[in-house]
């Protein structure tokens, strides 16, 4: 009952975050599409679209993308309220820092992402596409590529609240973090391979933060993983 009580809370608060996106859909589109119009030649239109249906359907996904981001806070803090009780009494107040360090990284990736890795991820497939004619990009083609990399990267940013989590609970060590590092470089590759366009510069500016975060996560459980549950034993 817990859990599907804050889950119905964390929907209920992204369809009205989706309704109210829905009022402002006109200035998301023109805000997301820039980095396209920026890198691309000045004669070429930025958008086309192939079905009279395109347009709804990208409008949908990307209220949808803004109402997971614009209420991360939420459903976020819902979560760490679930895991709550879980904890124990001395391990509890880190709930609310680690809430809010949670929302901080969701954000952070998000705005890496658009400021940083869109812009050069699309100057290089649009210069690399130029070698064999002229570019026709679909409003389709581009949300879907857009919404991916923006939750994509809010969250691979969660990666360290995710793996201090699990070691407070005792369910991984810091011995066994260290200790696989090389598997978690591979499943680095593989994770940003998957996540990114098939350029290499995208890939590695997922995938370097994606391992830092993780070498973050090894430091953060020196000093918090196991103190609290041994003390409470």
């Amino acid at each position: 009952y817990e859990l599907r009580g804050r889950l119905i809370k964390s929907i209920v608060f992204v369809i009205l975050a989706f309704g109210a996106s829905l009022f402002f859909f006109k200035e998301m589109v023109d805000f997301f599409k820039q980095p396209l119009v920026d890198v691309l030649p000045e004669a070429a239109s930025a958008l086309h679209f192939t079905s009279p249906i395109e347009g709804f359907t990208a409008t949908v996904k990307l209220s949808f993308t803004v109402a997971v981001v614009c209420s991360c806070p939420f459903w976020l803090w819902q979560l760490w309220r679930f895991v709550e009780p879980a904890l124990y009494p001395t391990e509890r107040k880190y709930v609310k820092p680690a809430a809010l360090l949670s929302m901080i990284l969701f954000i952070t990736g998000v705005v890496f992402c658009y400021y940083f890795v869109l812009p050069l991820t699309l100057e290089y497939l649009i210069d690399l596409g130029k070698n064999f004619g002229a570019p026709v990009i679909t409003v389709k083609d581009y949300f879907s590529m857009l919404t991916t990399l923006i939750l994509g990267f809010g969250l691979v940013f969660e990666t360290p609240v995710v793996l201090v989590l699990l070691g407070v609970l005792g369910v991984i060590e810091v011995e066994f973090l260290k200790k696989n590092r090389t598997y978690v470089i591979v499943i680095c590759m593989v994770v940003s391979a998957i996540m990114t366009p098939p350029d290499p510069g995208s890939m590695m500016m997922m995938m370097v933060p994606l391992y830092f975060m993780y070498e973050c996560s090894i430091l953060i459980l020196r000093f918090i993983g196991r103190k609290p549950r041994k003390k409470a034993a």
